[in-house]
């Protein structure tokens, strides 16, 4: 019971800290951002801060790590992969999460982003690629081909205020993965 309420406290702590860091990265440069801030910004401890995180980069990778973990879990959750769907999933799940790459290409950060893609999409690909007979040497270099276009649609699909309905991203993506 004991564990079970640490938890949600350590739970409440990371998400108080992330909504704080999220709020001063809207006033502030990233670098600008002082952990008394986060922490006062957030009402908890500094103890808190760094039971959870080593540098305020963490709290935004550890974020991005939990978003692609539920968007990699809920393609998986599907018996068969379909390209189009998964890709609708994809900009639907940062269609909800704008704030946080609006804040990041304010602070210069999307480099975050495609780290995470590097340790996620390689996964997430293998599965859906299933279809195609490259080798794993080649594999390698088509995922990274993908995992950069679709980092930088991100991007620019956010910053110029998300006009296209993930279904209309989603086909774009589809015609030139299919076309590549």
């Amino acid at each position: 019971m004991v564990e079970k309420v640490n938890n949600l406290q350590n739970k409440l702590a990371k998400e108080s800290i992330f909504i704080a860091l999220m709020i001063l990265m809207k006033k502030k440069s990233f670098n600008e951002i002082s952990i008394t801030e986060i922490t006062k910004k957030a009402g908890v401890s500094r103890m808190a801060y760094y039971r959870n995180y080593t540098f305020k980069e963490d709290i935004i990778t550890n974020y991005l790590d939990d978003l692609f973990a539920k968007y990699f879990n809920t393609i998986l959750s599907y018996e068969k992969h379909d390209k189009y769907r998964d890709t609708c999933l994809y900009f639907a799940y940062f269609r909800k999460h704008h704030e946080l790459i609006l804040n990041l290409i304010h602070c210069k950060l999307t480099n975050l982003i495609l780290d995470r893609y590097d340790k996620y999409l390689h996964s997430i690909f293998q599965n859906i690629l299933t279809e195609r007979s490259y080798s794993p040497e080649i594999d390698k270099y088509v995922i990274t081909y993908i995992a950069g276009g679709l980092y930088k649609i991100l991007i620019e699909w956010v910053r110029s205020g998300m006009k296209e309905s993930d279904e209309e991203m989603a086909k774009i993506i589809c015609n030139l993965v299919i076309e590549s």
